[in-house]
């Protein structure tokens, strides 16, 4: 066989594309006779693996008794052979010369994927940062006029003691005057307390909302570095790929080169030769042709995350409740608790029924304990229920509401409560029409009324109608409502959902719907809602079908994310936060007068 390898097609020939004319010309010649060199072959050795030999060996030689056939016989039988191949070659022949052009695509939506990523990234944390700077500078507008609300009622009370003063004057100056300047101190002292209450107030409040700056940038910091470096990974992983895919194309093109230039040659011996070999290497080529890469459906591909998810974990509530104070004891049977609301002052509004003439108006301070209460007549109700409803309106100040349209500004230190009704303010008022729920922008001097119906209803902070707020198809009525930065929650008691609404001009647009508690069965209503300083919204979602069960739940600022639910004991009837002991809490009072004070940890 040494003096006919010469004239023998290799594998090496073939992957290398080193099959040169001079080459495939040495290859059309007549071999000899392996035994007889000075003649040519006439036949192939298929026993040999067709090996060319003179008829002298094949009749008479070692091959003798050899599978001895006609070359003509042999090359058409291989070319055949080889066509078959060539269609198994031509299916593959897609997806070898797309591989790079998909490669390609997949960089390019790789490069994409980064720059929208980058783009959310920046654009959530350019809005979450904007939303923070509105907090502080709404929190610093508030001590600025909560300062001058303590200088006016400063004034009002020296005014009215220099008043009795006068009409005591002959009686007793030297004692009008010593007690005159006694009631001052104290009165200076008191306000100079509260004063004191507001700087620290206000100064955790605004150390908190600064500290939620400093972890939304570190968030920020981390998801943009978290696409830089899935980006890296993903393209050297398509580096690679399409490097494998160079050298594929570059095998499967050499084969097909050197295939087609052996069968344009026609020459039997050439294909009695070099086919067979050239089907065997075939095999691995279609097996490696056929090999897709299915991690290129991942690798164009980022995974940005969400910084609203991510900073949504800097607020965590306290597994058990820190304290339970019980605020009811000892009241009327008919006595409960409807709704709660704090002021700046430190002290806590809680409003509820007593009979089916009366509601009350409770304050309490930040640690549960009576400060005053006052009975307000009411048109009497067979069902006793009035759904008194409160909200802060500015330092010492609140609006009340009950259902049946009679709302008023209560004064918690002078105890005073103006009153008027709805049919007053509104001219088209139906009296048909019920209200359930109250808030409150202290900021822009807005009351928002909400009621039975589509209708919110919106007053000037002197109980002036300003003009009427219509919510969006698919919320029902308003059964509880708060303000979140330039939006308005509202609870949808009877719609069965919460949602985030704008409230500029006269039709509300829903931003987003909060996740409801469906997955967790029953039908699931939110009843009660409030945010903290950090802009965290929490509701309390009751279930109505089946035993009663309430839930408290706590949303990212946006209300995207549903972060934590919580049952809670009791049929719970107020939430909201106040600052107390250096740190915000959560407060949750239940009907029957259960207040329940849970830590909101803020995470490092």
């Amino acid at each position: 066989m040494k003096e006919h390898k010469g004239s023998i097609l290799s594998l090496t020939e073939i992957r290398e594309q080193k099959l040169t004319m001079e080459r495939l010309a040495s290859l059309t010649e007549t071999p000899r006779c392996q035994s007889h060199v000075d003649k040519p072959a006439e036949v192939c050795c298929g026993t040999c693996q067709n090996l060319p030999v003179c008829m002298v060996c094949a009749q008479f030689g070692k091959h003798k008794a050899h599978d001895i056939q006609d070359v003509d016989v042999v090359a058409e039988k291989e070319r055949s052979s080889i066509g078959e191949t060539m269609v198994m070659l031509e299916q593959c022949s897609d997806n070898v010369n797309q591989l790079p052009v998909r490669v390609e695509k997949v960089k390019k939506k790789l490069s994409e994927g980064i720059s929208a990523a980058k783009k959310k990234l920046e654009s959530q944390h350019t809005k979450l940062s904007g939303q923070i700077q509105r907090r502080l500078k709404d929190n610093d507008e508030m001590l600025k006029r909560n300062r001058k609300e303590i200088d006016d009622v400063e004034k009002q009370e020296v005014a009215e003691l220099e008043e009795e003063r006068k009409k005591e004057i002959e009686a007793a100056v030297k004692k009008i005057n010593d007690k005159f300047d006694k009631l001052v101190r104290e009165r200076r002292a008191k306000n100079q307390y509260l004063e004191n209450v507001l700087e620290t107030l206000h100064g955790e409040r605004g150390g908190r909302i600064s500290k939620g700056t400093t972890l939304v940038d570190r968030a920020y910091k981390g998801l943009d570095s978290s696409v830089d470096e899935q980006g890296n990974t993903h393209g050297e992983e398509l580096e690679k790929i399409s490097n494998e895919a160079a050298k594929r194309k570059m095998r499967y093109d050499n084969f097909r080169s050197t295939t087609s230039s052996i069968l344009a040659s026609k020459d039997n011996w050439t294909g009695a030769q070099c086919l067979p070999d050239i089907s065997k290497a075939s095999d691995p080529l279609i097996r490696e042709s056929k090999k897709d890469f299915p991690e290129l459906e991942y690798l164009g591909q980022i995974e940005a995350g969400d910084l609203n998810t991510t900073v949504g974990g800097i607020v965590r509530i306290t597994g058990e409740p820190e304290s339970m104070v019980d605020i009811g004891g000892g009241k009327a049977e008919g006595w409960n608790v409807a709704h709660m609301r704090p002021t700046d002052s430190g002290s806590i509004v809680i409003t509820g029924d007593v009979d089916n003439e009366h509601t009350h108006i409770t304050v309490i301070d930040r640690e549960g304990k009576l400060i005053s209460t006052d009975q307000i007549q009411q048109r009497k109700r067979e069902d006793g229920l009035f759904f008194p409803r409160c909200s802060p309106l500015s330092l010492f100040k609140l609006v009340t509401t009950c259902v049946d349209g009679n709302i008023g500004i209560y004064n918690t230190q002078t105890r005073s409560h103006i009153r008027k009704h709805m049919s007053d303010l509104v001219d088209d008022w139906d009296d048909q029409e019920q209200v359930f729920s109250v808030a409150t922008d202290q900021i822009n001097k807005n009351v928002y009324i909400g009621t039975c119906s589509r209708d919110v209803f919106v007053l000037d902070d002197m109980l002036n109608y300003r003009h009427t707020l219509q919510l969006p198809q698919g919320i029902e009525a308003s059964f509880d409502m708060v303000i979140h930065d330039d939006n308005l929650i509202v609870c949808d008691f009877w719609g069965k959902k919460a949602g985030i609404l704008t409230r500029e001009g006269p039709g509300a647009k829903l931003v987003c719907e909060l996740p409801n508690l469906d997955h967790m069965g029953g039908d699931w209503v939110p009843s009660r809602v409030c945010t903290n300083c950090n802009g965290f919204v929490y509701i309390i979602w009751l279930r109505i079908s089946g035993q009663l069960r309430f839930i408290l739940t706590q949303y990212s600022p946006d209300g995207h994310n549903l972060l934590i639910t919580k049952d809670v004991e009791g049929d719970v009837s107020g939430i909201d936060t106040v600052f107390t002991d250096g740190s915000e809490k959560l407060l949750l009072v239940t009907e029957k007068g259960k207040l329940y004070r849970y830590g909101l940890v803020m995470e490092t």
